[in-house]
């Protein structure tokens, strides 16, 4: 049974079931910008979400046929001026952090239902997930360089890892938009659906939740290790955490039902 869940704002919906939690971006009238009105309260359930056991993998997606246009532009005019250099920078990457650091380093897996936009910062939000999904109006788009920015919310590290440093240089000063096919052929989309989008999207997030949940959880540690060890360290970080797989209950009932097939 679906249960809603308060996010404190009504421009991000939140709501459980089958261990599925899923977070709408619910301002639809500006394509989900990232404003002062939402952006603090993704912030706060997704430190929420870290802590809470009953959560098995999180969607994120957006109202009304975009994903995020990234940042509120005309929000950025209003922004405290009399800080100094050091405290903007702090404060900006403290935000980072409690956002797409965060959504990156959670323990369950996570996906991006990607339809329409994805633009700036809300690129970095989708890149910060483990599988992105699209349908056939999504696309990508930096954007960064067109209002005379350089990049934030970790956009450079994640498409520099997804795609190389020459194609992340490209994306990011030639600005154009990525369309879906485009996208699921250089690896920005894992999965793009044109037909019965949702029932396509129902059933990837439900095997991903029939499957063990410790599995997921070093299956998604070991691969994000991965950057900053050499492959002996991985070894053995494998061998922990299989081993730690081995002995737990969920290894046991998925052996029994592999061999009732």
């Amino acid at each position: 049974m679906q249960k809603n869940i308060n996010t404190g704002t009504e421009q991000l919906l939140a709501h459980f079931n089958e261990g599925i939690i899923t977070l709408t971006l619910n301002n639809p009238r500006y394509k989900n910008a990232l404003s002062e009105n939402l952006t603090p309260y993704l912030r706060r359930i997704l430190k929420k979400i870290n802590k809470d056991s009953k959560y098995k993998l999180l969607v994120i997606r957006g109202a009304g046929g975009s994903f995020c246009s990234g940042g509120n532009i005309k929000g950025m005019k209003k922004k405290e001026k009399s800080l100094s250099l050091d405290k903007k920078i702090n404060d900006l990457t403290k935000k980072q952090k409690d956002l797409t650091g965060i959504l990156y380093s959670l323990k369950i897996p996570t996906i991006a239902v990607v339809t329409g936009p994805a633009a700036g910062a809300g690129f970095s939000l989708a890149l910060a997930c483990d599988i992105r999904i699209g349908n056939k109006d999504s696309f990508f788009t930096s954007n960064y360089s067109k209002i005379g920015l350089s990049g934030d919310y970790g956009i450079s590290w994640f498409l520099n890892n997804l795609l190389g440093e020459a194609k992340a240089k490209e994306i990011m000063m030639l600005n154009y938009r990525i369309y879906a096919d485009d996208a699921l052929r250089i690896g920005l989309l894992n999965f793009l659906f044109k037909r019965n989008f949702e029932k396509s999207v129902s059933r990837i997030c439900k095997e991903i939740v029939l499957q063990s949940s410790l599995a997921m959880k070093h299956i998604k540690n070991n691969i994000q290790s991965s950057r900053q060890n050499n492959l002996e360290k991985i070894f053995k970080m494998e061998a922990k955490n299989l081993i730690e797989c081995s002995n737990s209950k969920e290894h046991k009932i998925a052996i029994l039902k592999f061999l009732k097939k």
